[in-house]
């Protein structure tokens, strides 16, 4: 699976204890009050810290980036119920 502009908001690739996914960040124009969003491609450990980060100014850019570097490790769709239990079911209350 490919992440994409449908989906990116919610899936990462992953390859123990790394993962991979896209972001939204902002930078300020120099002299100016205006902000540049960013897309972030993110590479961090499994407690989330930042191993390694490029910026790109489209999120179509970002996706062709994350999927090219990343694309071959192991997909995970976070939206996407894993069992019957939990919080996404009626069955822990």
């Amino acid at each position: 699976m490919k992440i994409n502009t449908e989906n990116w908001t919610y899936t990462h690739f992953f390859s123990d204890p790394l993962r991979a996914f896209v972001s939204i960040g902002a930078s300020p124009v120099e002299n100016s009050d205006e902000v540049l969003m960013q897309f972030l491609v993110t590479l961090t450990d499994k407690d989330y810290q930042e191993l390694y980060q490029s910026i790109h100014t489209t999120l179509e850019e970002a996706l062709q980036a994350l999927n090219e570097k990343y694309g071959h490790w192991d997909f995970k769709d976070a939206g996407a119920r894993t069992d019957s239990n939990g919080c996404d079911s009626c069955a822990a209350h």
